[in-house]
Formats: structure tokens, C-alpha cells, sequence
């Protein structure tokens, strides 16, 4: 019971606010069931009249009829209840109608919503466990799991309420009608749906763990056998990656077609007992001395109310498995949703809370750091100071620790111990002020499947696009030529991650991305490793153009990149070594 309560306290905090909606649809809910007791409640008369006239004008139900200004003629009484009779059921299909497109418009909604939440949240997690994630699963969660959740968790709770109202509504009238028939049904039914829910109960929730974590392994491997794929060919392991997407297929598979036969076989079963019911019913009443002709109304109209019932109990079972399947999932989106994540200023930005303050200094004062699970610091009590107009250099041997103290210069990263300070002032309460000012330029840049116009004002809107800004941009990073060569120019497709690239071409492209943004700050992370000579001769006399203008952080194992830095910091086990001038620093090594 207590884990029923915490599942479904967690379907609340994912809705969140849109909780307060669901009462407005339970409303329409109890509408409909009125016009289900309505429907059911003409049938025993009209079926009565049909068959014993002459007993039914002398029922209770008549002499009602009858007061109400009904004619006493039995033909004209079967003309008005089968008017009445069509017209309440054609009500209730509107009304049916009218539940479910409120419902699955709720349901999307609340698709929408999640992936939107999701995304947001996502991208505000501290950067340290995106070093630890796989962005797979992200994808996943995203894509299936909200689906999951909006299209048949949230589905099948709301249908739950919908059904289960409109059966207690039912089962009340029938009580009242004849308590003995229901009785037999109520038995019969419950004994069912008793059993089967003691049998696939665990299943449904195990089910839907392996659905959830084999998906996972499937994206994840597709993910890194295409993302691979040169290096993968050339050394022949087409076969591992394939294995990895059939095992997790075929475990998908198996798990999958077990939990869809599990809301398939009530259906069945309750065609049965339906069946079984109105036997035992008939026979009972033999045995009793009644005979068939009087049990024709109370035959006809429970067998009316269990066509009703049926599909409603029917789905109440579906739905209680559905949800069941559904707890892996919905564990995973609330874990997500509660997430903490970093307090960017950004948001004070967009709100226009308080101007950005201009790029002075940076300091780095005793600075360590450790990644998690991790005994041997990557960092270890580091001092640096960048200013204004300043071109840094940044060297050192593999895992030395230059990546990780550019990460905790751009606020990704938050050091152990130490501080930073911007402008004097601690960096995480000015992050977005030194962000706004900064181009971040690593080996592996980001590039949409887009046109080269939309890569290099990434993230601006096309009709807001500053052509002049472009081409601008682009003379500066030397990809004129190439836009000339390219045959929709600045508007051609560049395929994913800029496939129809070189390695040099799609590095200068991050640096006309830089240029177009117009920020103050470079900061280059083996940016240059791609190009060639000649390429690298003239973006680093670009670098040359630009110093005293901007302030140039740069990581490089060539060293020719770095002969134009004002200072050089060479780095080894996460310690600064040597200072000094590219001739006092790289000069003795040449």
C-alpha cells in the first residue's frame, strides 16, 4: 500500500499544477455515467413491455409513467421510451466523445510539457554530471519515457476514474434492482479480476523495467555505432555494436510482447463469465420455481449493463497493469524533474533585473579540484590571472589538467577549494556576465544539420539574422573561398555534424560563429589541432589582429599557435610548473 501511495504521489508531482484539472474532467466523468444510469435504467421497462404488457401496467414503474403525462396506451408508452431510449443513448455518445477528446487533449499536453521540462532541466544540471551521463539515456527519457507516461500512465489513470465511476453508478442502480443478480455477477467478476491481478501484478512492474532499460542499451548503441562509424569500419567491429542492438532488441522484444498479452486476456475472460452469468442466472431462477417470462426484464437489463460493463471493467484492468508497467518510468521522470541544477543568473538577465558588468579580471586563487570517485586531484592548489586584452597560452602533457581548469574558468565545473574571482568578485554570482562575454572553441564543435547561415548565428532567429555580421564573420575566419565553392553559399546544407566538412573547415566555422557573436573573450581548446599550416598561419595571425582587442585563452600542443600569447603557463599534474614568455617557456624546448 505504501508503495501504491509514493507511486502515485509522484504522478502528482509530475503534473505539478495541472493537478487542479483533473476535478474538472471528473465532473464531465460523473455526466456521462448519469446518462449511462439513464440509458440502462429505460431498457428493463421497455424490454417488459415488450414482452408481458399486461404484467408491466401493473408495475410501479407504470403508474410513474403514467403521472408524469405519459399516454396509458401501450403502444404509444413504446413509441415515447424508445424515443427517450435512443435519445439518452445518442447523448452518451456525445458525451463519451467529448470525455476522451478532453482526456487525450490533457494527455499531450502533458507530453508537451514533460519533454519541454525535461530539456530545460537537462541542460541546467551541473556539468559535472554530464561528464558522468550518457546522452542516450537522455534521449530516451525523453522521447519514451514521457511518452510512455502521458500516452498510457496518465491515459489509463484518468480512464480508471472515468470507468470506475461509471461502474460504481451501475452496480449501485443494479443493487437496487435486484441485489441477488448482482451478487452472482459482483462473485463471478471479482473472482476473475482477484486472480489475475495476484498473477501478473509483479510481472507488469518487472516488464516494464526491462522495456525501459533495453530501450536504453538499443539508443545507445545505434548512438555510438553511427556517431563511430569510420573508425568502427576500418577495425571491422560492425559485429559488437550489432550484437549490443540485438540482445537489447530481442530482450525489448520478449519483454514487451509479455506485457501487452497481459492487459489483452481480461477482454476474453469476461466474455466468459458474462456468458456464465446469465446461465447461472436462468438456471437459478428455474430451480427457484420464477419462471423465464419474469426474468426476462432482469435479464435484459443486466445484460445491457454488462455490455457496459464489460469494456469499463475491461479497461479498469488494462489500465491498473498499464500503470503498474508504467512505475519504472515514472520513477525515472520524478528522479529527473527533482534534480538539482545550477542557479544560472541568466534568468535575472532575461528578466532585466541587472546589466552586465564588463570583462576586467579573472583570478584563480589556490584552486583544486577532484572528479567524483576519483582519490588523485586533477587540480592542486592553482593561482592564475587573466586581464583584459591578454593572450594566454596553456600547455602540457595528456590528462595534465588543462581542459579541466578551462571548465572551471567557463563555470562549468565548481572547484573543491579555492575561489575564483570575476572582477573581484566571486564567479558563480557573475557567471552569465563572464559567459555573455566569452566563445567557447573546442576540437569537437557543435554543427546543426542546418544551412552554414544558421551554424554561424547559431541560435538566432532567422528573420532577426545579421547578413552583414555574416560575411563579416566570415572574411575574418578565412571562409570566403569556401563559401564561394559551396552551391547555395552562405545557405547550403551542411549534413549532421558538418559531415561534407574538412576537420579545418568545420574549426573555422566555430571561429566565425565567434566573431559573428562579437565576444570579448576566446577561449581555444585545441581549436587549431585540425587545421593545416598554412590554415593555422592564418588564423593565428588573425589571433595577432585581434590581440589587445580581445582576450585570447588558448590551449595547443602546437606551439607555433602560442608564439603570439602575452604569457605561457605550462601545466603538469594539475600544477602550474613554468611561467613566462613564449621564448622563456616553449623557446628552450624548440
Amino acid at each position: 500500500m505504501n508503495k501504491n501511495k509514493h507511486y502515485f504521489k509522484e504522478v502528482i508531482d509530475i503534473l505539478g499544477p495541472d493537478t487542479k484539472k483533473i476535478p474538472k474532467l471528473v465532473l464531465l466523468f460523473i455526466a456521462v455515467s448519469i446518462f449511462d444510469l439513464l440509458g440502462i435504467g429505460l431498457v428493463a421497462p421497455y424490454i417488459a413491455l415488450i414482452s408481458s404488457p399486461e404484467i408491466f401496467t401493473q408495475s410501479a414503474v407504470y403508474d410513474l409513467l403514467i403521472s408524469i403525462g405519459l399516454s396509458s396506451d401501450t403502444n404509444d408508452l413504446l413509441i415515447s421510451i424508445g424515443i427517450v431510449l435512443v435519445l439518452v443513448f445518442f447523448m452518451k455518445v456525445i458525451g463519451v466523445l467529448l470525455i476522451n477528446w478532453k482526456i487525450l487533449r490533457f494527455c499531450n499536453k502533458q507530453g508537451v510539457r514533460l519533454r519541454l521540462l525535461l530539456m530545460k532541466k537537462y541542460q541546467d544540471l551541473p556539468y559535472i554530471e554530464h561528464t558522468q551521463a550518457n546522452s542516450a539515456d537522455y534521449i530516451y527519457k525523453i522521447q519514451s519515457l514521457v511518452t510512455q507516461f502521458s500516452d498510457a500512465i496518465l491515459l489509463s489513470i484518468l480512464r480508471l476514474i472515468s470507468d470506475g465511476l461509471i461502474v460504481i453508478v451501475i452496480v449501485i442502480f443494479l443493487a437496487l434492482y435486484n441485489i441477488f443478480a448482482l451478487s452472482l455477477l459482483v462473485v463471478l467478476i471479482g473472482t476473475v479480476v482477484f486472480a489475475y491481478d495476484r498473477i501478473f501484478r509483479h510481472r507488469a512492474v518487472n516488464y516494464g523495467r526491462l522495456i525501459n532499460e533495453n530501450s536504453t542499451r538499443m539508443v545507445q548503441g545505434v548512438s555510438e555505432a553511427v556517431s563511430g562509424l569510420k573508425e568502427i569500419r576500418i577495425l571491422g567491429k560492425e559485429n559488437y555494436f550489432n550484437e549490443i542492438v540485438d540482445d537489447s532488441s530481442r530482450s525489448y522484444a520478449d519483454a514487451n510482447a509479455k506485457s501487452m498479452m497481459i492487459p489483452l486476456a481480461p477482454r476474453y475472460f469476461l466474455e466468459f463469465i458474462l456468458i456464465l452469468f446469465i446461465v447461472v442466472l436462468v438456471l437459478v431462477s428455474l430451480k427457484s420455481g420464477q419462471g423465464v417470462e419474469s426474468m426476462i426484464p432482469t435479464i435484459g437489463m443486466f445484460g445491457v449493463a454488462s455490455l457496459r460493463l464489460a469494456p469499463s471493467v475491461n479497461q479498469m484492468i488494462s489500465g491498473v497493469m498499464l500503470i503498474r508497467k508504467g512505475r519504472h518510468a515514472v520513477s525515472q521522470i520524478c528522479f529527473d524533474l527533482n534534480r538539482k541544477t545550477q542557479k544560472l543568473s541568466s534568468k535575472k538577465i532575461a528578466q532585466g533585473l541587472h546589466e552586465l558588468e564588463t570583462f576586467s579580471e579573472l583570478e584563480l586563487r589556490g584552486i583544486s579540484f577532484s572528479y567524483p570517485d576519483t582519490e588523485l586531484p586533477i587540480l592542486n592548489n592553482l593561482s592564475l590571472k587573466i586581464r583584459q586584452g591578454e593572450s594566454i597560452g596553456l600547455i602540457g602533457t595528456s590528462g595534465a589538467g588543462k581542459t579541466t581548469l578551462v571548465d572551471l574558468l567557463l563555470g562549468l565545473l565548481e572547484q573543491d577549494k579555492g575561489e575564483i574571482l570575476y572582477n573581484g568578485a566571486p564567479l558563480d554570482s557573475k557567471l552569465e556576465d563572464w559567459r555573455s562575454q566569452v566563445a567557447y572553441i573546442p576540437q569537437q564543435i557543435l554543427l546543426m544539420d542546418n544551412t552554414l547561415r544558421h551554424n554561424i548565428a547559431l541560435g538566432v532567429k532567422d528573420s532577426e539574422i545579421d547578413n552583414e555580421r555574416i560575411i563579416e564573420a566570415l572574411r575574418q575566419s578565412y571562409l570566403t573561398e569556401l563559401v564561394e565553392d559551396l552551391p547555395n553559399g552562405v545557405d547550403t546544407m551542411l549534413g549532421e555534424n558538418g559531415i561534407r566538412l574538412s576537420g579545418g573547415q568545420r574549426q573555422r566555422i566555430s571561429l566565425a560563429r565567434s566573431f559573428y557573436h562579437n565576444r570579448d573573450v576566446l577561449i581555444m581548446d585545441e581549436a587549431t589541432s585540425a587545421l593545416d599550416n598554412e590554415t593555422e598561419r592564418e588564423i593565428v595571425a588573425e589571433i595577432k589582429r585581434l590581440k589587445r582587442k580581445k582576450t585570447i585563452i588558448v590551449i595547443a600542443h602546437r606551439m607555433t599557435t602560442l608564439k603570439d600569447c602575452d604569457y605561457i603557463y605550462r601545466i603538469d599534474k594539475g600544477k602550474i610548473i613554468e611561467k613566462g614568455s613564449y621564448s622563456e617557456v616553449v623557446g628552450k624546448d624548440l
